[in-house]
Formats: structure tokens, C-alpha cells, sequence
């Protein structure tokens, strides 16, 4: 299974998927028409917020099996489309939470 990493992110996510055998690519720079004419060729991406996911990106990625947003909220997806297209929506709401150890 083939991921784009879209935003960069702590190096262990990347270390964890690599263990689990995904392979993973990155492109922390190309502009969103550029990664749509490549997103075909992944299974899954990985971003925070660096653009929009909407139904244009999401009817270019035929393959696309998940999308991860590494943060809070699924604001900057068109969640409705990516289920009627069967993509996993995968995030992390607690992720920002303040924890303490007592």
C-alpha cells in the first residue's frame, strides 16, 4: 500500500508505517494541481490542513482507500463525497489535548 504524505509531521508516524510495510512518499511542496495529477497512484495521504480535499481531488484519486488528517477536525474534506466514494476517513480529535500525570 502505497501513502502520500502531504504535511510534514512527527518522523515516527512515517517510521511506524514503514514497519507495518506501507511505503511511504512525501511532497511537502508541490501545488494542489500537481498533486492531483498523481494522487491516482496511492492508496492513502496523510495531511494537516495545507489544502482543501474536495470532490475534484477526491474523483482524481481512483485508488485512494484513506485519507488521515493529522489534527483535530475533518473541515477541510468533503467527508460526504469520500464516503460515497467508500475513502476512510481517519483523524485525530484528541490530539491537541492537554494531558497531565498526577
Amino acid at each position: 500500500m502505497k501513502i502520500l504524505h502531504l504535511d510534514t509531521n512527527h518522523p515516527l508516524l512515517i517510521h511506524q508505517l514503514n514497519d507495518l510495510g506501507y511505503t511511504n512518499d512525501e511532497d511537502y511542496t508541490s501545488s494542489k494541481q500537481e498533486i492531483e495529477a498523481k494522487i491516482h497512484l496511492y492508496d492513502g495521504f496523510i495531511i494537516r490542513s495545507r489544502f482543501s480535499i474536495d470532490k475534484n481531488f477526491l474523483e482524481k484519486a481512483t485508488n485512494l482507500k484513506f485519507i488521515g488528517r493529522v489534527g483535530a477536525g475533518l473541515e477541510n474534506i468533503d467527508c460526504d463525497f469520500a464516503a460515497s466514494k467508500n475513502i476512510q476517513l481517519i483523524a485525530a480529535p484528541e490530539g491537541n489535548a492537554v494531558v497531565s500525570i498526577l
